[in-house]
């Protein structure tokens, strides 16, 4: 069914979500493989399909889960084993990890400065761009915080003299903030950097200095909590994991490894941003994905460039389109103000939403400290856009690691054998891609309405409270669903 035919059925939703779309990623059309496919039935079918799901898994935790449900401990399972540390100790586990992960880096470091400027031959692209900065999060999502002990920077800082003692008291009110910027700037530096194999080395180099300026004046334990992007982007994506391990320290004598299983997400719970800081990067986690989208579709382009406002028009005497080469650096700063202020657009449409709560319950608190209560419910949307939009990334170039150990700097080396068979990737079709972004993002937003009911019981003095403050959000996750799904199929059924 065309697009049209939606629209005359159902004029209203489709244009509630054409709205809505706006604020949205387009992971269909960013970053797939771009094969016609017919979906098996109407798309409208998926959006009001996933939008009823999620509306009856909220009826649901309404009418039967309660505030005896809610503590966490109730989601989990520990286990310590003094055998499992004394194991990992005798085979040097931890020392190994860490010389692949330091030794990886520096490979890709030196691929980069003297290695094959063609981005797909490069060691450093593929590994930097694809298998850490995108695996990191979904490793980090998968089996717990890695990061916090196989950070490369965070093993090149100590093992130097004078980076761990801090100089300066690190301010309070820094806070979140320098990762924040850090963060922008990478995201920034991906989108519109136009980065190739030699200045991904020399980013790499100037974010070197930038985390060792860091530790020498805050010490290495401020620094590596509150400036380090990776680090604090890793240890929220890690919340949702469903296990977590870590060194237990039973006696002087007897230290042990710890292992926790719990359900997906429910590490989420209890949760709160330390500082405001936080919750705006949270968002930006959210927002960065939702504008990479957006920035590519016909939508986002003809906003600048055909001036549906007519804007412009008066102002350059015809159309802007015509005047690409002279508006093209300011269209890359009416994109790079629209990053920057993205997550700041996300913080309004949550307050606005937690305002109609606080009016339905009559709260008296404020809404600073209602987004605090309910922040990290937001984490399972922004990581399943997070997926849906950048997986195909790793079955695509990101299993190319494989060749590329054998030929790191693009030499025509084959040094493991794997440089041809180990470049081939795997192509899934379109249909599975689809079927897993509808299940990912209707999965998502389920979770996230699972924490923010379980924070609501937490929170307000009643049940009936509880749920009714839940209402408002409910719908905004309802037309985020929507909208994803409806943007999703747009490059399916064009």
């Amino acid at each position: 069914m065309s697009s049209r035919t939606v629209k005359a059925f159902f004029p209203s939703i489709s244009t509630l979500l054409y709205c809505f779309a706006l604020l949205l990623p387009e992971s269909g059309l960013a970053h797939s493989f771009g094969e016609p496919y017919q979906l098996p039935m109407p798309y409208w079918m998926y959006i009001y399909g996933a939008m009823a799901a999620l509306i009856l898994s909220f009826v649901v935790l309404a009418l039967f889960i309660n505030s005896s449900s809610a503590p966490p401990e109730r989601f989990q399972k520990t286990w310590t084993s003094r055998r499992a540390y004394q194991f990992i100790q005798c085979f040097r586990l931890i020392g190994l990890i860490k010389t692949l992960v330091c030794g990886s880096f520096l490979l890709a470091l030196v691929a980069g400065l003297i290695g094959s400027g063609d981005s797909y031959r490069n060691f450093n692209m593929t590994f930097f761009w694809i298998v850490f900065a995108l695996g990191g999060v979904y490793l980090s999502a998968l089996i717990g915080d890695w990061y916090a002990h196989f950070n490369p920077w965070k093993i090149l800082a100590n093992s130097l003299p004078g980076f761990q003692q801090a100089r300066i008291t690190y301010p309070t009110r820094l806070a979140y903030w320098p990762a924040l910027m850090l963060y922008m700037g990478f995201i920034g530096l991906e989108l519109f950097g136009d980065i190739k194999p030699f200045s991904l080395s020399v980013s790499l180099l100037i974010f070197t200095a930038i985390q060792l300026l860091g530790c020498f004046l805050f010490g290495s334990k401020h620094w590596f909590h509150y400036g380090d992007f990776f680090a604090v982007m890793f240890r929220l994506s890690a919340l949702m994991s469903p296990c977590t391990l870590h060194q237990q320290q039973i006696d002087k004598q007897n230290p042990a490894l710890t292992l926790t299983l719990r359900i997906p997400f429910s590490g989420l719970l209890n949760q709160r941003p330390e500082h405001f800081s936080l919750l705006v990067f949270l968002l930006f986690m959210l927002s960065s994905t939702a504008f990479d989208g957006l920035r590519e579709t016909a939508l986002w382009f003809n906003l600048f460039w055909k001036d549906p406002f007519n804007i412009l028009t008066p102002l350059l005497g015809r159309n802007p389109i015509y005047e690409y080469v002279m508006l093209r650096p300011w269209y890359i700063g009416f994109e790079s103000l629209t990053l920057v202020i993205s997550p700041f657009i996300y913080l309004g449409l949550f307050l606005v939403f937690l305002w109609l709560g606080k009016i339905i319950t009559a709260s008296k608190d404020s809404l600073l400290t209602l987004a605090n209560q309910f922040a990290f419910s937001l984490l399972p949307i922004a990581l399943v856009y997070h997926i849906t939009h950048y997986y195909t990334l790793l079955l695509s170039q990101g299993v190319k690691i494989r060749g590329l150990i054998s030929d790191p700097f693009g030499w025509g080396w084959n040094l493991f054998g794997t440089a041809i068979t180990g470049r081939i990737p795997v192509l899934p079709d379109m249909g599975f891609i689809w079927d897993s972004q509808v299940w990912l993002i209707l999965i998502g937003h389920v979770a996230s309405v699972w924490i923010a009911h379980f924070e609501a019981l937490r929170y307000f003095p009643s049940h009936r409270k509880a749920s009714l403050s839940q209402l408002p959000m409910l719908a905004l996750m309802v037309l985020f669903t929507g909208a994803g799904l409806w943007i999703l199929a747009q490059p399916l059924q064009g």
